[in-house]
């Protein structure tokens, strides 16, 4: 026979067919090839049923469908050999009419290889009759060999003829069709199936991608996307692992049936789930899970997206796209959280500076209306706190200041870059402020509305500063210059209040002498504030604040301040009893409340009324703000008077050192300095309200106290016990010296004197005798009462000590023994030396 596609010559071909053709009828008139004809038409009528492609069939059951048409009715025996991918054969199926085994000859099985490698049929010739006895037909599917079907009958049945051949490739090369045809319509089902699966999966992408999106928390993002995962997959469990971040490495877990979770990686995990590798950027299989790493924008990985395969589902190619997809939106994600979180710290830094800006941070819309406004904003001009939900009317510039800001504003609307102005007056709620600011337009986009970036600053205290320290560097000289003075006149005043104690009691029988004795003595004692004074502006005397009751220190002084302001001046009284207790020096506050009601009294020469008072006042924030001290309970204390008033220049400078109003020789001009330092050195504040014509009003803000206050009785005069001790005086000037000798001698004191103290520790080392006690004053040449001390006690430990000065105070006895030492501060009367001496010498 001739094979299909066979290159034989024309003329060859039309002889075989004339040939075949004459064989095929006689074969037919003979009815020999009846059963090849059947054979035709069983294929027939099965090709158009279950050899149909719309029939759910594969191509296993076309083959068997095949060896059905064949046995018995053409074959006796069938065989059929798959043709594998190295292009052997492997028999798959076999069928005989008997259960017989096939045919078996080497020569069939040689002819069988044969056709599979040429595709063209071939007849095997049985020995010994040589009958065509087997047909050997190629399947082909595709183009590409595909098996090789053996067709053959037993000895006592007809021999294959041209007819049989010519039906026999008919019907396998037909099946060879048909299986084309359900192999083509499975792979279109696949496909079909394919996409669908393919767009479920992106529509479930797109879904993932927008919930996770929204998610700004790492354990959020690893639970969805573990439960998207699973879902996309339709797998039995997904896992996501974060292996850096902000937190503790986390673990987003998913199986099918339960809740999704992210909990803290375990180090059992390691058994459980797949690990990452950092050095891989693609997809790869760990076992039953398809694992993508989660990859950062260096390429490292941070973690994996991982999803286990169901038992009857293989991972396809394109399982690596959608995996390398969620891996993908898991790293965008993060990476957004990460970013998200880093943006909210650097708004937090950026509010937190803005708030906390030592300058006035205002935003205005290009008519001057204010739009945003910083803490230093709303201390400045008084503003409330910004609220952006507030429906309230927003806050405006004061009236003094419009016109400034208003031709800055311009300017920078005419297009300069940053304009700016220097010292601007401005009243904000009776208080004048000298402001400095600049001014900016800020950046927008296209169709929203532009506005002004404005920095104000307060220079007020800054010029105040600057002036006060010029003023500082003129006043040095002053304090020193004033220091001198206080000793000096320090001593004069003692040696004054000395005598004249001494003389009130020898002339206790002469009423007329010992009146005027009285008056030096309260001459003297007016001088005492006056140094006093001097030493405060000079700053050579601290403050020893105590714990006092204002009302009852006023009460006590009622009678003194009744008699300083006269009869034309009417006292009015209106002291709160439950007021708190404040801490201040008792001496400076008495000495302040005494020069404020002198000023009252000098500013109403004609009389008038004076008012004091004290009252309690919650200050809050606002107020707070105004006068530079912490929000919480004061002590308010008002000294007010009806009388001539201040212009606003002199209200300006009244606390000033050294100025005054008065006239030569009428005032010093250093009262009201001194009442500023103490009060705001006890953490108060201290203002003046005045008004030319109409009165004075000072206002003194002193911080609430719960602790009980310190109860001073009056001192009893009584007889001074004498002494026996032995002092050694050391004390520059002369006629203190002797006074303070005189005072000693006659209390029965022994008394060595030392003119300065080289001289009394020269005098202390020829001394044979016990030193029982050193008087010494703090301010002496080349040996410093101090160094003396600490010289002598070193010798002699149990050597008491009284340190006595007109500028120090009681710090200059720190670095001496401590219980052995005391302070008396100048000016003194003998009295007081005399108890402060057998006070420290009646100790254990």
């Amino acid at each position: 026979m001739t094979p299909k596609g066979s290159a034989a010559s024309k003329k060859d071909q039309q002889a075989k067919k004339r040939r075949s053709g004459k064989t095929i009828a006689r074969d037919i008139k003979d009815g020999h090839s009846a059963r090849a004809l059947e054979f035709r038409a069983r294929y027939v009528q099965a090709r158009e049923g279950a050899l149909a492609p719309e029939h759910d069939r594969d191509d296993q059951s076309a083959l068997l469908e095949l060896l059905d048409l064949a046995v018995p009715s053409f074959a006796d025996w069938c065989a059929i050999d798959m043709v594998r991918g190295n292009g052997t054969l492997e028999r798959v199926v076999e069928r005989h009419t008997r259960g017989e085994q096939g045919t078996e000859s080497g020569e069939l099985d040689e002819i069988a290889r044969r056709v599979s490698s040429s595709g063209r049929s071939e007849v095997w010739h049985a020995p010994p009759s040589a009958e065509a006895r087997a047909v050997v037909v190629g399947l082909r599917v595709n183009g590409a060999p595909y098996a090789v079907v053996t067709l053959a009958v037993d000895e006592g049945s007809y021999a294959y003829g041209p007819l049989d051949v010519t039906v026999a490739e008919e019907v396998v090369w037909g099946v060879g069709d048909a299986i084309e045809r359900l192999i083509l319509h499975q792979n279109a089902r696949s496909a079909v199936r394919g996409t669908q699966k393919i767009a479920s999966q992106l529509h479930q992408l797109i879904a993932v991608s927008i919930t996770v999106a929204g998610l700004r928390s790492e354990s959020d993002i690893l639970t969805s996307l573990a439960a998207s995962t699973r879902n996309v997959f339709d797998a039995d469990v997904a896992t996501v692992l974060l292996e850096s971040g902000p937190a503790v490495a986390l673990r987003g877990f998913a199986e099918r049936g339960k809740p999704p979770v992210c909990e803290p990686v375990e180090d059992s995990d390691v058994e459980r789930f797949p690990v990452n590798r950092s050095t891989s950027s693609s997809p790869w299989r760990d076992g039953d899970w398809l694992v993508a790493p989660i990859l950062e924008r260096r390429g490292h990985s941070k973690g994996v997206v991982a999803v286990s395969r169901r038992s009857s589902t293989e991972f396809l190619p394109e399982d690596n796209e959608v995996l390398t997809l969620l891996a993908q939106m898991a790293a965008t994600s993060l990476g957004a959280a990460e970013l998200s979180r880093d943006i909210q710290r650097s708004e937090a830094r950026w509010r937190i500076l803005v708030e906390t800006a030592p300058a006035a941070i205002v935003e205005v819309d290009l008519e001057g209306r204010v739009r945003w406004w910083n803490r230093t904003a709303r201390r400045i001009f008084a503003w409330p706190a910004f609220d952006p939900g507030s429906s309230s009317e927003p806050p405006r510039f004061p009236d003094s200041a419009i016109s400034e800001f208003s031709s800055l504003w311009r300017e920078v609307l005419e297009g300069e870059a940053a304009s700016g102005r220097d010292f601007i007056e401005v009243e904000v709620k009776g208080r004048r402020k000298e402001l400095t600011t600049s001014a900016t337009l800020l950046p927008s986009r296209e169709g929203e509305e532009r506005t002004i970036l404005m920095l104000v600053d307060d220079v007020t205290d800054q010029r105040q500063l600057k002036a006060e320290v010029r003023h500082a560097q003129q006043m040095e000289m002053r304090g020193q210059v004033a220091s001198t003075i206080a000793h000096d006149f320090n001593n004069l005043l003692t040696l004054i209040s000395g005598y004249a104690e001494i003389l009130s009691r020898d002339l206790a029988d002469d009423d007329r002498s010992l009146e005027m004795v009285r008056d030096i003595q309260s001459t003297a004692s007016r001088a005492s504030l006056l140094t006093a004074q001097l030493q405060t502006i000079g700053r050579t005397k601290s403050l020893e604040p105590v714990v006092l009751d204002p009302v009852a220190v006023l009460q006590s002084n009622a009678e003194v301040l009744v008699r300083i302001v006269g009869n034309d001046v009417e006292l009015k009284w209106a002291l709160n009893m439950k007021s708190a207790n404040v801490r201040v020096d008792a001496g400076q506050f008495e000495q302040m409340i005494l020069n404020l009601a002198i000023n009252a009294r000098d500013a109403m020469g004609s009389g008038g009324v004076l008012s004091i008072s004290v009252d309690m006042e919650t200050v809050d924030d606002a107020r707070a703000d105004l006068l530079d001290l912490p929000p919480g309970p004061y002590v308010r204390i008002r000294v007010g008077d009806t009388g001539a008033g201040m212009e606003e220049e002199t209200r300006q400078r009244c606390f000033e050192p050294f100025f005054t109003t008065k006239g030569p020789f009428k005032g010093t001009g250093m009262g009201l300095a001194a009442a500023r330092r103490l009060v705001e050195e006890s953490g108060g504040s201290i203002d003046v309200e005045s008004e030319a014509g109409v009165g004075t009003t000072f206002e003194i803000i002193l911080p609430a106290l719960d602790d009980i206050a310190l109860e001073k009785g009056p001192t009893p005069e009584t007889a001074q016990p004498r002494g026996s001790a032995t002092i050694l005086l050391a004390e520059d000037d002369e006629q203190l010296r002797r006074l303070i000798t005189q005072v000693l001698g006659r209390n029965g004191y022994r008394v060595i004197e030392a003119q300065d103290g080289e001289r009394a520790l020269q005098l202390a080392d020829e001394f044979e005798g016990q030193l029982d006690l050193l008087v010494s004053d703090v301010v002496m040449p080349e040996v410093a009462g101090p160094e003396l001390a600490r010289t002598l006690q070193s010798a002699n430990p149990s050597l008491r000590v009284l340190m006595i000065s007109g500028t120090a105070n009681s710090d200059v006895l720190e670095e001496l023994l401590p219980g052995t030492n005391a302070f008396l501060a100048k000016p003194f009367r003998p009295s007081e030396l005399i108890d402060r001496i057998q006070e420290i010498l009646s100790r254990d």
